[in-house]
């Protein structure tokens, strides 16, 4: 009975902590879309050197902290097989703090740049420095003074249990929610990128800028219709039941739109990099660079756990797999 609530527990904090990256990754992406887009705006220009570098490091921080808050639906699906594990839940507990700090600096840098244009430099800057400080006393300050009063478990840490046996529609329920975790920020950032047509900046984008534009355009658009998928294919060819083709193709169409939201996240660092330097070659290695760093976090870091918790026998022995 014990065992059974600890797997309980274990199972509500990993669906607590998918929902809670929800909150956290579709302001990171509209936000991360308004700086993409800020870029292509007539006042981009007249802002000093020094202001366009800040602006592409804001936007190149933002990118990382989303990069890392969608890395536990990945995780999820790779390392655990869709299992709520106690690997599952560390990966949430690790990865969400871990994304607020680069999240965090990128919005100073954000009240910095923008207001720093209209009310000057000093007030901006005190401003930044607030907000920065404020958010470092909300995310981590108030949860590590409660982490110190809560009284640990005996002996420290949660012994390893073995992973519990998911149910077929709790999986389900789960890959929905990843399905959303991704979404609505990927529909943010399509509606960024066609704006980003209609601007005074895309006039003046060098050919590889537009290229690179329109490659990242592409490729949010596969990404939105892979991650819509499963959602007519429920009702439509399951009627709304809850089955095994169901979580095979959910699986699949998270991946494959996670790929392609990798590449649209490199094709936009490259137009920013382009955008603020004028050097392609320098583009188009932040551009690779970016993209190996999300196929190490998004894909062979999860593979490289798969099997270390017994999750994949234990997926394999129900006739589960990705």
């Amino acid at each position: 009975m014990a065992r059974q609530r600890e797997q309980q527990e274990i199972r509500d904090q990993v669906q607590q902590g998918l929902s809670e990256t929800r909150t956290t990754v579709l302001g990171g992406q509209i936000l991360m879309g308004f700086q993409y887009e800020a870029m292509f705006q007539s006042g981009f220009p007249k802002l000093s050197p020094l202001g366009q570098e800040l602006q592409l490091w804001g936007f190149i921080l933002i990118l990382a902290a989303i990069v890392l808050m969608i890395a536990p639906a990945s995780f999820h699906q790779l390392s655990e097989r869709g299992e709520s594990t106690e690997g599952q839940r560390a990966a949430l507990r690790a990865l969400i703090p871990i994304s607020l700090a680069p999240f965090t600096v990128g919005v100073g840098l954000n009240v910095l740049i923008g207001p720093g244009m209209a009310i000057g430099w000093a007030p901006a800057g005190l401003a930044a420095v607030v907000v920065v400080l404020g958010a470092v006393f909300l995310w981590y300050g108030m949860e590590l003074i409660a982490m110190r009063s809560r009284a640990d478990p005996p002996g420290g840490e949660l012994p390893r249990q073995a992973p519990p046996d998911t149910s077929l529609k709790d999986e389900i329920k789960d890959l929905m929610t990843e399905t959303r975790i991704v979404l609505p920020g990927a529909q943010a950032l399509l509606g960024f990128q066609f704006i980003g047509y209609l601007t005074e900046g895309y006039a003046h984008l060098s050919t590889p800028g537009r290229i690179g534009h329109g490659v990242a355009l592409a490729a949010l658009i596969v990404s939105m219709v892979l991650l819509m998928t499963p959602a007519p294919f429920h009702r439509l060819a399951e009627n709304g039941q809850e089955t095994e083709r169901l979580r095979r193709l959910t699986v699949r169409m998270i991946l494959g739109a996670l790929a392609a939201l990798a590449a649209a996240f490199a094709a936009d660092l490259f137009v920013a990099i382009e955008i603020v330097t004028g050097q392609t070659g320098l583009a188009l290695g932040g551009a690779l660079a970016a993209a190996v760093a999300i196929a190490a976090i998004w894909f062979v870091w999860p593979l490289s756990r798969r099997g270390r918790s017994g999750v994949a026998g234990h997926a394999l022995g129900h006739g589960r797999s990705a």
